[in-house]
């Protein structure tokens, strides 16, 4: 159990950094465009997706702990009923010498509406309870980039997203990005009014299982 909590607390939360760099004007949350078109199976692929660059962490309840953590990746899929599902795997350092490797199993559900607004589901023991987050694909091209947005509370007055409560990733098929990725996600980012400054990167040098 220890594992599993040490687990969630590192990766679902993928503990919440200081509040975003913000540079220019914020959108309307409800305005904020998607992957148009967005097509789940062509994203999963029945093939990994690692998160390589990351602004903050969606806190979890109950847990605040920090570690270092490397090797995060995500599986989307269908299971034996055809649900979408997501596996989340990734290794948590504790100390220089003692590592391990969990993974947690989700699901996934979208908008009918709007199938790029996907939103995750995962068991948090501490609550007995599911943590729920959005997860929204801004972009892919299905190869080798996503750029994945959640914004867990919206301002009243505005419309925008609470500053201390957006959250994106950057995601590859492979564990860095091309030039040209990085041109694309800082058009993106600064569309969004990030600071891509503000980013930090997960390393991957040792692959966490997936079975």
């Amino acid at each position: 159990m220890t594992s599993r909590l040490l687990f969630l607390s590192s990766l679902v939360a993928l503990v919440a950094w200081p509040a975003r760099a913000q540079t220019g004007t914020c959108p309307v949350v409800s305005s904020i465009s998607v992957q148009p078109g967005f097509d789940y199976e062509s994203f999963a692929n029945e093939s990994r997706w690692n998160v390589v660059l990351y602004s903050k962490i969606i806190p979890i309840e109950g847990l605040d702990m920090q570690v270092v953590k490397s090797d995060v990746s995500l599986m989307f899929s269908r299971d034996a009923d055809n649900n979408k599902t997501v596996t989340l795997a990734g290794r948590v350092r504790l100390a220089s010498s003692f590592a391990f490797c969990l993974k947690l199993q989700g699901s996934v559900e979208d908008s009918s509406e709007v199938p790029a607004k996907l939103r995750q589901s995962f068991y948090n023991p501490l609550t007995n309870q599911f943590l729920d987050f959005n997860f929204w694909i801004l972009h892919t091209d299905y190869t080798n980039l996503a750029v994945v947005y959640a914004c867990e509370k919206i301002m009243a007055a505005d419309g925008t997203c609470d500053p201390g409560s957006s959250y994106m990733w950057t995601l590859s098929r492979g564990t860095s990005h091309t030039a040209a990725e990085r041109e694309r996600i800082q058009e993106i980012f600064q569309s969004m009014c990030l600071d891509m400054t503000s980013l930090r990167q997960i390393e991957h040098s040792d692959v966490c299982p997936m079975t």
